[in-house]
């Protein structure tokens, strides 16, 4: 569901829920995350987390679905509300984002997000696809419009670190078991 919004003072509320983004004053309601999705952004979270605390403890890593303002003079009116948003000690703004992709919002994440955050300023962008298992990695500082494409068991490297690699296995591994 879309409506036109504009971001104004009295307005703020306009993203009411975890799943509610606004890009250039219309608002989008993402679609609720399976608990498919929900685990590979606890998965990224968690090893995130223990990245930054034991190899970079000046950076930061925003809670899932924390609002990300985009500047006014990149895109008015735009909050969106990554999965994973990694910032580096003195910048502005985060320097890896990913997001999950799902039937619902393919357009968005693909397109109109990746454009965003390159705009941005972002380094990296992630979009990730449960349901194919697939992982699309988009380096803006090398190569912006060509993105690495993971589809089977291997280590992904966070680019904008020399040493932080994810499992690809791990991010796609079934833990409905587990419980």
């Amino acid at each position: 569901m879309t409506r036109l919004l504009r971001l104004e003072k009295g307005n703020e509320d306009a993203l009411k829920g975890e799943n509610s983004e606004i890009i250039n004053g219309v608002a989008y309601e993402k679609p609720e995350l399976d608990e498919a999705h929900k685990d590979i952004v606890r998965y990224l979270h968690a090893a995130s987390s223990r990245y930054v605390l034991t190899h970079r403890p000046l950076d930061k890593l925003a809670m899932p679905h924390d609002p990300l303002v985009i500047d006014s003079e990149v895109l008015p009116n735009t909050i969106l509300r990554p999965e994973i948003a990694m910032q580096i000690k003195d910048e502005s703004f985060p320097a890896w984002v990913v997001e999950i992709a799902s039937e619902e919002n393919m357009e968005v994440a693909y397109l109109e997000k990746m454009n965003i955050y390159m705009a941005a300023g972002v380094k990296e962008y992630w979009v990730i696809d449960p349901v194919k298992q697939v992982i699309l990695s988009y380096n803006f500082m090398k190569n912006p419009w060509i993105p690495a494409i993971y589809d089977s068991p291997q280590r992904i490297k966070v680019s904008v670190y020399k040493d932080y690699f994810i499992s690809y296995s791990e991010i796609f591994k079934d833990r409905s078991e587990e419980e």
